[in-house]
């Protein structure tokens, strides 16, 4: 098969991109002929795709864009719906929706202030989002064969089947899949020491670690009033948040709630941390109470490393945790039940157990395991495809 994958920018340390990259360079190894598409500005040095192609469309015109695309041929062309502007008028037949739908409508459930979410409600009806919205849409129920879904998750399937006319034959449920080697607890214990000493924790405090690129979408203040309740009942707990925030406004706010908790000293904000197994080389339990997330990599990424995770039923991850034996699945509006399962894992020996359940787990979850399922989904898609992509 000729396959074309959207990945925005090219090799991405973490997350959707780095996951994407791999993806490519492993259907390269089948024998597919694929071609990596980028269309923001590159970083100046870019590891070589193997045996992929990698193709630059920052600097191309829309009209330019979708012709160089349809010339390529392609038998299956793997587009994250809700951020593929650029590919307006082209009929990709494998999606990936990788954060949400319908323009992230999710994502309003993080908004705690009633006026808050529904000012955001209201933006999302003003003409550029409902025009985005509506390229959005066009992806799943547009004119000629319908796409095959690539669901991350049960809660990301129901969303799908909920937001768009589309056949539920058509998505397919593939739970992603990470490195079990780069991710393992023998490499967590290896990082320890350095890694508290690097970020100021004491050897002996029970570490949260909490990864977040949006501190109000995954529950960063939550987090901090946590550690306030859990130090006032003699734990001595700290947080690590590893994410940029979405801005130096928000990471100001992030301050600004730690000193009126009282907690500025044992909350911990060193920005992006890379590669992430630092970060999680430092935990004693993954905190993880999101609003929304349609999978949540680090979910199971922390659990192949042996951390204990929390998480939310609105993060897709957790359809992987057994709960209460590999971790917790709690509602982050129930900060009560959220500080009893915080306070229970500050036992040790429990933490223990849960953590080892937890990569148990997670070794159902493989990175190759994935890359085989999405393989089988994209050629269900190329035998449905009549004719090229266009």
């Amino acid at each position: 098969m000729r396959i074309g994958i959207d990945l925005r920018v090219a090799e991405g340390p973490t997350g959707q991109q780095r996951y994407l990259w791999e993806l490519g360079r492993w259907l390269a190894t089948r024998g597919h002929a694929v071609e990596l598409l980028v269309t923001r500005r590159q970083p100046p040095e870019i590891v070589d795709p193997g045996g992929a192609r990698l193709h630059d469309l920052a600097d191309l015109p829309p009209r330019s864009l979708v012709e160089r695309v349809r010339g390529m041929a392609l038998d299956v062309l793997l587009l994250n719906p809700e951020r593929s502007d650029a590919y307006h008028g082209i009929r990709a037949n494998v999606l990936r929706p990788g954060y949400g739908t319908d323009q992230y409508r999710q994502k309003l459930r993080s908004f705690r202030n009633p006026l808050e979410r529904r000012l955001r409600a209201l933006i999302r009806d003003l003409p550029p989002t409902r025009g985005r919205r509506e390229r959005e849409r066009g992806f799943y129920e547009g004119q000629g064969p319908p796409p095959e879904v690539l669901a991350v998750s049960e809660y990301m399937r129901r969303e799908i089947l909920d937001s768009y006319r589309i056949h539920e034959d058509r998505v397919h449920v593939v739970p992603n899949g990470i490195d079990l080697e780069t991710f393992s607890p023998e490499r967590r214990q290896q990082l320890r020491a350095e890694a508290r000493r690097e970020f100021g924790i004491p050897d002996d405090a029970l570490c949260i670690l909490i990864m977040a690129h949006n501190f109000r979408l995954k529950g960063v203040r939550l987090g901090m009033d946590q550690v306030r309740r859990l130090r006032e009942a003699g734990v001595d707990a700290h947080l690590l948040v590893a994410g940029r925030g979405t801005g130096a406004a928000q990471r100001a706010r992030a301050r600004t709630w730690a000193a009126g908790l009282g907690v500025s000293g044992v909350i911990h904000l060193p920005g992006v941390v890379h590669p992430a197994m630092r970060a999680f080389g430092a935990a004693d339990v993954f905190l993880h109470p999101s609003w929304h997330d349609a999978f949540g990599f680090v979910v199971l990424e922390a659990m192949a490393a042996g951390l204990p995770p929390l998480t939310s039923p609105w993060a897709g991850a957790a359809m992987v945790v057994d709960e209460g034996r590999a971790g917790f699945v709690v509602d982050p509006a129930d900060t009560g039940t959220v500080y009893r399962r915080l306070r229970e894992l500050a036992e040790p020996g429990l933490r223990a157990r849960t953590g080892a359940e937890a990569r148990r787990i997670a070794e159902g979850y493989s990175e190759k395991a994935n890359f085989s399922r999405v393989e089988e989904v994209c050629g269900i898609a190329a035998e449905r495809q009549e004719g090229p992509i266009r």
